[in-house]
């Protein structure tokens, strides 16, 4: 098996600890053995040796992924290090690596993002191992058994069985929370953003259903193929429009750490529903966030479902309902380093 990791995301709705110079999945989080790149790299090689594990990532974090590898104790070779000359989306990021893989003949490629959280390697590792047969002729996606309705994730309706898996009947965008609540219902899993294909097979159906992205990507030089590509994430250019995607459920502790609300289902609240790290005081206030990167003394009073977070020279604080909003707080920031640049 071949796995494609995909590692050029800048994390921005966990701002400020994830930023476009060190985004989140290179980021050790409170309360974690290694960085969420480092234990998505533990879970490839449960699956698959690491000359076979590809990472696509932008010029700003090759170095990166290679220091955090070796800190691991391994080496990567450097051409399995797949540098994108811009950031185009999932699906040119998935045809880059899968084309490169492909020049060795048809091969068997897992996709994985870099920045999830699963609780339970071995048992993802098995449920993927099962599912392998389904690839002979399908692209498969791997659907999560939702915990509660989530508006930040996008959901899978399951059809007709398939395997150990079901035909994808139908793709849902993040829907609201009642909708969601509804789907639940109706069986539908979270889309992961997993997938699992034959080189070949992905190939056709990228051919088929995307041929901007499949006619770039014959172009001779990398360059010029994301010059010439445009930019689509692989759920809009191929899983929606293929009419050979299986899903297969997964039962497992799954967090893709979208914002900040989702450190809710990630650390353990106390008896008010508060998430601290250190020795701060809170007097009848309820389901905060407090994250800190140095301890401080923080003091809260009659307050609810804030978040507060504070790295370096930057301090956080919003609702929780507010959280998916941070990502325009780096749009605005940008926007004005531009002008003094300027």
């Amino acid at each position: 098996m071949n796995i494609i990791l995909l590692a050029g995301g800048s994390g921005t709705r966990l701002w400020p600890l994830s930023h476009s110079d060190f985004p989140k999945q290179f980021v050790k989080l409170k309360g974690m053995p290694k960085t969420i790149f480092q234990m998505t790299v533990d879970r490839c090689l449960k699956l698959a040796p690491l000359e076979n594990v590809y990472v696509v990532t932008n010029r700003s974090y090759a170095g990166i992924v290679h220091q955090q590898i070796e800190q691991m104790g391994f080496r990567i070779p450097a051409p399995n290090v797949l540098v994108e000359p811009s950031s185009k989306n999932t699906l040119p990021a998935i045809a880059y690596a899968a084309q490169h893989i492909h020049a060795k003949g048809n091969q068997l490629a897992l996709v994985l993002p870099s920045d999830h959280i699963i609780e339970d390697d071995r048992k993802f590792a098995d449920r993927i191992e099962l599912s392998l047969p389904l690839t002979d002729q399908r692209l498969v996606i791997y659907g999560i058994k939702p915990s509660k309705p989530h508006s930040g994730y996008g959901y899978i309706k399951p059809g007709d069985p398939d395997f150990i898996g079901f035909r994808v009947e139908e793709f849902k965008e993040k829907p609201s929370e009642a909708l969601a609540a509804e789907l639940i219902l109706e069986g539908c899993l979270w889309n992961s953003g997993i997938f699992a294909f034959q080189t070949g097979v992905f190939l056709e159906e990228l051919k088929e259903h995307c041929p901007d992205v499949y006619d770039a990507f014959l172009l001779p030089s990398v360059q010029q193929k994301y010059e010439n590509t445009p930019g689509i994430s692989i759920d809009y250019g191929v899983m929606e429009r293929s009419r050979r995607v299986s899903v297969v459920p997964m039962d497992v502790r799954w967090n893709d750490l979208g914002s900040f609300d989702s450190f809710f289902d990630e650390y353990r609240p106390d008896e008010n529903g508060n998430i601290t790290f250190s020795d701060e005081v809170l007097i009848d206030s309820t389901g905060n966030l407090v994250y800190l990167e140095k301890d401080r003394n923080v003091a809260l009073i009659g307050v609810d479902d804030l978040i507060i977070v504070e790295k370096d020279n930057f301090l956080l604080i919003c609702k929780k309902s507010q959280s998916q909003k941070v990502k325009d707080i780096v749009q605005q920031l940008k926007l004005r380093a531009a002008e003094v640049v300027t």
